[in-house]
């Protein structure tokens, strides 16, 4: 199983902590046969980790299923109505543990008005959650079997994807992030608002 882990990862682990710039484009795959899809009449296995997002139309962006650090399953609809801000990263990534602060900051001054949710992957849910545990105030979730950095179209980390409150994808940033992030993060946070 490891080294099946290992192949699928293989392309994603060649991107590293290298420059470039990561784009979700809908024509290098097929979303939604990369990820699992929540069935339709199935409520989300979470609160929402922002105000007001459950009972929204859910938009291809946010139909995947998770597993939080912690094991517990996550929803992609419980996003729904709200921005997200999705921070893709690896726990051996010394860009992102960098990122740390900045992340932390976002999450703290958009509390209730942006979901700001970490997707480790490219390594173990041990390392993932080893990671995760040293950063506060964002939802984590472990993707080992990189579904969602597929889903995305993440290629390398750390990457950041924004979305709006209707789920479309407002601003992303490859290796590295962005200065524009915090901006970026206001603006939309503003027009949901």
């Amino acid at each position: 199983m490891r080294s099946l882990t290992a192949a699928l990862l293989a392309p994603l682990l060649l991107a590293g902590c290298g420059g470039g710039t990561a784009t979700a484009d809908p024509e290098r795959s097929d979303p939604a046969s990369q990820t699992s899809e929540a069935p339709s009449n199935t409520p989300s296995a979470m609160e929402s980790p922002v105000e007001g997002a459950q009972d929204q139309p859910v938009p291809e962006t946010l139909a995947f299923s998770s597993t939080t650090i912690d094991g517990d399953p996550f929803e992609g609809a419980s996003l729904a109505g709200k921005p997200a801000l999705l921070w893709f990263w690896a726990p051996w990534c010394p860009t992102c543990r960098s990122q740390v602060p900045q992340v932390e900051a976002l999450a703290e001054e958009y509390a209730g008005d942006v979901a700001v949710i970490g997707v480790g992957s490219l390594d173990s849910a041990e390392a993932i959650a080893a990671f995760a545990a040293d950063v506060e105030g964002v939802t984590h979730l472990e993707d080992v079997d990189g579904a969602l950095y597929r889903k995305f179209g993440i290629a390398e980390q750390s990457s950041f994807v924004l979305l709006d409150a209707e789920g479309e994808v407002a601003f992303e940033t490859g290796y590295g992030g962005s200065d524009e992030l915090a901006d970026e993060v206001a603006d939309v946070a503003a027009s949901a608002g």
